[in-house]
C-alpha cells in the first residue's frame, strides 16, 4: 500500500560536483542505499547513499530527470559565496563532465558534514548536507516544498517515487490498478484502433474511469478527485470493442476472430449492463466478419430505443482472395436487445477502407463520419436510417486509390444548431509526390494543420462544406496533435490539441473555443503542463475535464468554463 513519505524514513538527495567546506570530525560512515527509485513513473539509476538510515541522492540527478516538467531546476555552484544555488522552474543545464564514479554494495563509504549554504531562488536554506567524493548530498524532503516536487513511500517495495508538481487546475489521482500510457503522441497511425479509455460523468457528480485491457476495470473519484471505490468486468470475447454510457444502460462491444469464415460463430456482442445483463449476438454469416473492429476506433449513440454502434472489421474472403476493410454499422433495439438493420457485405453507407468511425443522432436520425481511403477517398458523412443514406464528402483526399497513407486525421465529430463540425488535421498535400499503403513520398516531416469540416445541416452537399484551419503547423518548428472536439451548448464548442517539438517532445496544450459555425471566437490559448489522452474530453459542471494516464500515474485535467 502507498502512503505519503513519512518522518520514518527522511530521503535526502545528492547535490554533486558543486565544491564544498567540510569537517573531519563530522564524518560518518555511509552505503549504498537499496531503495529503488522512480520520477513520474520511470525508474531511474542514481547514486544514492544511506547514512544513519535516512537515503541521500545527488542533486542533479534529481535536477535532470525532473527537467522539462513543472518542477525543473537549474543547480550551479557559486565559488565566491560557497553555495549551491538552485533556481526554481529553469531547464537544468548538464555538466560538462558528468560524474563517473562507481560505487559498490559492499562497501563503506564516508560522508561527512557540509558547511556549504544552500540558496533557493536567492533565498538561504536551512538544509543539512554531506559531502562524499567531493559531491554534495542534500536533504530531499526538505526540496520537496521549495522545488517544489511531492514524494511517496513504498514500504513493502522499498520504493522511492518522485512527482513533478502538477499545475493549477490539474490532479494527480489514486488509482485501484496499474496504468497503462494513454497520452497523445506527435505520431499519426494510418488507421486508428479501438479505444480503450474512457472517463463517465455519473449522476450523481462524480465520475468513472473505464478502462479495458485483460478486463474491464471501472474506478470511480469523487468531486474532489479522490478515488471512492473500483470494479472490473471480464471480458465476454476475447476482443474489447468500445463503450458508451447511455442514458439509462452502458453498453460494450466485445469481439473475437472467425479466420475459419464460419457463418454460425458469433464474432460481436453488444452487452447492456443493468440487472439483467442483456445482449445482443452478431454471428459471422450475416455480418461477413472475418475481424470484428479491425484498423478502426468504433463510435456508439443512442436516441430512444436505438442503440448505433458504427465500427469496422475485416470481410470475409471475396473473388480477388482477399479479405477487404470496411466499415460495419449495427443498430439495435434496445428495447428487445435485437438487431434492425441488414449487416450485409455492402451496407448502404458502405465506406472502404474505413479508418476511423463517429457516429451522432440528430433527432431520431443518426449520423456516421468515416475516414475513406478508397470507397470513398474523403473523409465522408453519411445520413440516414439505416436504408437509406445522403453521402456527403467533407474532406477530398489526394492520392491513388487504397493507398493507406492518407496525410488527415479525425479527432472529433460534433454537432451545433445549424451545422455538422468535424475537427482533423492534415498535410499541405501539395509537398506529397506519391501516396503508397505505408508513406507520403516526398514528404519530409509529417506536419498538419488543425482544420474544421464544417457542413450546414441545412444543404447536405460538399460544395457546402466550409474548411476552416485554426491553427498553421506546416513548415513551422512545432507538431500538433490530433485535436480533440468538445461540445459546451448547441453553439459553443472547444478544439484542443497538444504541441510537440520537432524531437517529438511534448510541449504546451493548445485550444480555443468556437462558435456554432466552426469559427472561433477568440485567441487560441496556452496551458503549460498540460497533458491530452485517447480519453475524450467532457463536459462535468462548470469546466472540461479529462484524464491522462503517463508514466506510472494518473492525472486529472480541467479548464474552468468560467
Amino acid at each position: 500500500m502507498k502512503r505519503i513519505f513519512s518522518f520514518l524514513l527522511i530521503v535526502l538527495l545528492v547535490i554533486p560536483a558543486l565544491g564544498t567546506t567540510t569537517f573531519a570530525s563530522n564524518t560518518v560512515k555511509a552505503k549504498v542505499t537499496e531503495s529503488s527509485t522512480y520520477f513520474n513513473g520511470e525508474k531511474k539509476a542514481l547514486n544514492g547513499f544511506n547514512i544513519s538510515n535516512n537515503n541521500y541522492f545527488r542533486l542533479r540527478d534529481v535536477a535532470e530527470y525532473f527537467s522539462g516538467t513543472a518542477s525543473q531546476f537549474e543547480v550551479t555552484w557559486n565559488k565566491t559565496n560557497n553555495a549551491i544555488e538552485i533556481i526554481t522552474g529553469q531547464a537544468y543545464t548538464p555538466e560538462k563532465k558528468a560524474s563517473s564514479n562507481y560505487y559498490s554494495r559492499s562497501r563503506t563509504y564516508s560522508a561527512t558534514l557540509s558547511t556549504s549554504k544552500v540558496l533557493v531562488n536567492g533565498q538561504l536554506q536551512s538544509i543539512t548536507a554531506y559531502n562524499i567524493d567531493e559531491n554534495n548530498y542534500v536533504q530531499l524532503r526538505d526540496l520537496a516544498g521549495k522545488i517544489p516536487f511531492d514524494i511517496e513511500y513504498d514500504v513493502q517495495s522499498d520504493r522511492i517515487s518522485l512527482f513533478s508538481k502538477v499545475p493549477d487546475h490539474a490532479y494527480r489521482v489514486k488509482t485501484a490498478v496499474e496504468t497503462e500510457s494513454n497520452a497523445v503522441s506527435s505520431y499519426f497511425p494510418r488507421w486508428k484502433s479501438t479505444v480503450s479509455s474512457y472517463l463517465v460523468k455519473n449522476n450523481d457528480g462524480t465520475v468513472s474511469v473505464l478502462e479495458a485491457k485483460k478486463e474491464v476495470t471501472i474506478e470511480s473519484y469523487n468531486e474532489k478527485f479522490e478515488l471512492t471505490g473500483n470494479k472490473s468486468i471480464p471480458l465476454e470475447l476475447p476482443i474489447f470493442g468500445g463503450f458508451y454510457s447511455g442514458e439509462n444502460y452502458n453498453y460494450i462491444a466485445f469481439g473475437q476472430e472467425n479466420r475459419e469464415e464460419n457463418d454460425s460463430k458469433e464474432v460481436i456482442r453488444i452487452v447492456r449492463y443493468d440487472k439483467s445483463f442483456d445482449s445482443v449476438s452478431i454471428k459471422g454469416g450475416e455480418s461477413y466478419t472475418v475481424s470484428p473492429f479491425d484498423a478502426g476506433s468504433g463510435s456508439m449513440a443512442e436516441a430512444g430505443d436505438t442503440l448505433v454502434f458504427h465500427t469496422s472489421r475485416t470481410r470475409y474472403t471475396t473473388e480477388d482472395k482477399l479479405n477487404h476493410q470496411s466499415q460495419l454499422t449495427i443498430i439495435v433495439n434496445t428495447k428487445t436487445m435485437t438487431v434492425t438493420n441488414d449487416l450485409g457485405r455492402f451496407q448502404k453507407n458502405h465506406v472502404s477502407h474505413s479508418f476511423d468511425q463517429y457516429v451522432l443522432f440528430d433527432g431520431a436520425t443518426h449520423v456516421l463520419v468515416d475516414h475513406g481511403d478508397a470507397y470513398p477517398r474523403s473523409i465522408v458523412l453519411n445520413k440516414g436510417d439505416g436504408t437509406s443514406y445522403n453521402e456527403v464528402d467533407l474532406f477530398n483526399i489526394p492520392g491513388k486509390i487504397g493507398a493507406n497513407a492518407t496525410g488527415v486525421s479525425i479527432g472529433g465529430f460534433e454537432m451545433s444548431s445549424a451545422n455538422y463540425i468535424v475537427a482533423m488535421n492534415t498535410i499541405d498535400h501539395s509537398l506529397v509526390k506519391d501516396y503508397t499503403s505505408y508513406e507520403m513520398v516526398g514528404l519530409e516531416k509529417d506536419q498538419r494543420d488543425i482544420v474544421l469540416s464544417v457542413l450546414p445541416k441545412a444543404s447536405l452537399s460538399s460544395s457546402s462544406v466550409n474548411h476552416i484551419t485554426l491553427a498553421k503547423y506546416v513548415g513551422t518548428t512545432k507538431i500538433a496533435s490530433i485535436p480533440q472536439l468538445v461540445k459546451i451548448t448547441d453553439d459553443k464548442l472547444m478544439v484542443l490539441w497538444q504541441e510537440f517539438d520537432m524531437e517529438n517532445h511534448p510541449g504546451d496544450l493548445k485550444y480555443v473555443l468556437i462558435n456554432g459555425e466552426g469559427a472561433a471566437t477568440g485567441s487560441i490559448q496556452t496551458i503549460k503542463n498540460f497533458t491530452l489522452s485517447e480519453c475524450s474530453p467532457m463536459v462535468s459542471g462548470d469546466k472540461i475535464v479529462w484524464y491522462a494516464n503517463n508514466k506510472g500515474s494518473r492525472v486529472f485535467y480541467s479548464i474552468p468554463l468560467n
